[in-house]
């Protein structure tokens, strides 16, 4: 189902099918908040909120003036603003040594997660790199990428499928 078409049915009332929204963005709407706020527990409920009020104000939303996923996420930039002002002014309420511990470093985390990248820059052909950074890191569908890359939405899910492939024998 095309995304104006989800929309329309939950304007008429189907409000369920706002699922199927939250399914497709939801990914990228939490890496979109980490990388402004750099917590993760606050980009989930950061992102929450975005989908909470996108519900809200759909009546509000123009198709004709862009698509539902950039409305969303200047919602979400938005939340994310506001909580950078609020934490800014923010007293910390806890003692010094449990905000050192939460603020330790996972170092096998950022290892692993540095490896993971390295391989997915490595991937060729540079298409590969292209499909996966849409569709895990920035959240997007089969059918956005395939519109963005001018190829059918197939040749997607192939590109996705042989990019894992290469990327599962590259890490194991």
């Amino acid at each position: 189902m095309d995304e104006n078409q989800i929309i329309q049915s939950v304007l008429e009332g189907d409000s369920d099918q706002y699922r199927l929204l939250v399914e497709r963005y939801h990914v990228g709407l939490i890496i979109h908040c980490d990388r402004l706020v750099k917590d993760r527990q606050a980009a989930e409920d950061l992102a929450q909120e975005a989908f909470i009020t996108a519900y809200n104000k759909l009546s509000r939303f123009n198709n004709m003036e862009g698509r539902f996923s950039t409305w969303l996420y200047k919602i979400a930039t938005n939340k994310a603003i506001d909580y950078l002002r609020t934490k800014k002014h923010a007293v910390p309420t806890e003692p010094p040594e449990e905000l050192a511990e939460q603020a330790a470093p996972n170092y096998q985390e950022n290892e692993r997660n540095a490896e993971i990248r390295a391989a997915v820059n490595a991937l060729e052909p540079p298409k590969y790199q292209q499909v996966v950074k849409a569709y895990y890191w920035d959240g997007a569908t089969y059918e956005q990428i395939a519109e963005t890359m001018n190829v059918p939405v197939n040749t997607i899910r192939t590109w996705l499928r042989r990019a894992k492939e290469k990327l599962r024998s590259e890490l194991s």
